[in-house]
């Protein structure tokens, strides 16, 4: 052992441990990739103290959210409460017939989505266009549902033509039917009216049908804007039976998670009753993350309805912007109405890296989130552009 000489009196500091050189390196990398963040639809704007002032406790929501447990250690009330802000959101008109909870993630919501379709339809078809986010696919691989792929307009968006072929020569007698509200790559919005009149018009009626909406993103952004055609709304008076978004995109939550609501007949055809909780089991996990609770509760409520609108317009706004920049330069740039998925040819592997982009097959996007300044965008614009002149 190696005893260092000291000066009587001196105050003695501890040397950095290597776990603090490991958290300062990771704080740093996570400094460097917020500031230069682009390419996923992450809200890295969220402020939540919520996360902090609780980060000492163990915060459980075990059973259903609803009942509780008698587990003390939780904050089902305000889960109930989340729910109830997203509910009165997206247009639940009568609250008694409908349930949500939280989750870890818009995948999960849309895993327990499509087993709740199963359980209610254990013969149906999924049907689910080409550019659904890939948690459906996989949801029906661990479902071992029997599934059909739908082909999609050029913007993104679900081809109702080919959703009406599809459906008249299915022989099912049952479907269930995943449709998108701001596709993964190209931010499109599939016609929700649309495709429930299609369904009518193909001898789908509700008692035949189980319909899920992803709006992991969109769904905490249409209903703040001026002008959206209330076919696309995320809204349950299109008589759709469940709806999921994420926490972590719009909302801006400092960790992941989501919300699913649902038809409540749908939740109590699979609940059973647990005497080890003195609860039901209605949800994917036992234990939830009361943390994300605290922090969904912390910006939905602390942001409000002025918030979102306010963050929804100005991405709308910036992400107009940046895509007028690269036409004006020659760049072909998708921007669908109401998105804020600026989709363009994949740049060089430097500025992918640099902006964290994501791409998909020669095209790549940003996507304008609160956290997006003028001067990130700008300094996008400026790298890329540069790239492009010298191809």
């Amino acid at each position: 052992m190696i005893v260092e000489a000291m000066t009587p009196g001196a105050l003695v500091l501890p040397r950095p441990t290597a776990d603090h050189l490991t958290l300062a390196r990771i704080e740093n990398r996570l400094k460097t990739a917020h500031a230069n963040h682009l390419g996923y639809p992450y809200n890295l704007a969220g402020d939540v103290p919520a996360a902090s002032r609780f980060a000492g406790y163990l915060v459980n929501n075990l059973g259903d959210p609803y009942a509780g447990s008698h587990y003390g250690s939780e904050v089902c009330d305000l889960e109930r409460e989340v729910v109830d802000w997203l509910m009165e959101l997206w247009q639940c008109d009568n609250r008694d017939d409908y349930w949500g909870s939280v989750g870890a993630s818009g995948t999960e919501g849309n895993f327990w989505a499509l087993y709740l379709a199963r359980e209610a339809f254990p013969d149906a078809i999924l049907v689910y266009p080409r550019e659904a986010h890939y948690s459906i696919p996989k949801s029906a691989r661990i479902l071992r549902m029997t599934t059909q792929t739908v082909d999609c307009e050029p913007s993104g968006e679900v081809s109702l033509s080919d959703l009406r072929r599809v459906l008249s020569r299915l022989r099912s007698a049952f479907v269930i039917v995943a449709l998108t509200c701001g596709t993964t790559v190209k931010g499109a919005h599939d016609d929700i009216a649309g495709a429930m009149a299609v369904l009518e018009d193909c001898g789908f009626p509700a008692q035949r049908r189980f319909v899920h909406v992803d709006g992991a993103l969109n769904a905490m952004v249409l209903p703040f804007l001026e002008g959206v055609p209330d076919r696309l709304q995320p809204s349950f008076r299109h008589g759709i039976d469940s709806l999921s978004t994420s926490g972590h995109k719009m909302i801006g939550t400092t960790m992941p998670c989501g919300v699913l609501v649902t038809l409540r007949r749908h939740v109590e055809r699979v609940a059973s009753a647990v005497a080890y909780l003195r609860s039901n089991d209605t949800t994917l996990m036992g234990s939830r993350n009361g943390h994300a609770v605290l922090a969904l509760w912390a910006r939905l409520f602390g942001h409000g309805r002025l918030g979102f609108r306010r963050d929804a317009e100005r991405c709308v706004a910036r992400a107009t912007r940046l895509a007028e920049e690269l036409r004006d330069a020659g760049v072909p740039v998708l921007l669908n109405p109401h998105a804020l998925t600026v989709l363009f040819p994949q740049p060089s592997e430097d500025i992918i890296k640099r902006y964290q982009l994501a791409c998909t097959g020669d095209d790549a996007h940003a996507i304008i989130m609160p956290n997006v300044t003028e001067q990130l965008a700008a300094r996008f614009t400026s790298d890329y552009l540069a790239w492009w002149d010298g191809r």
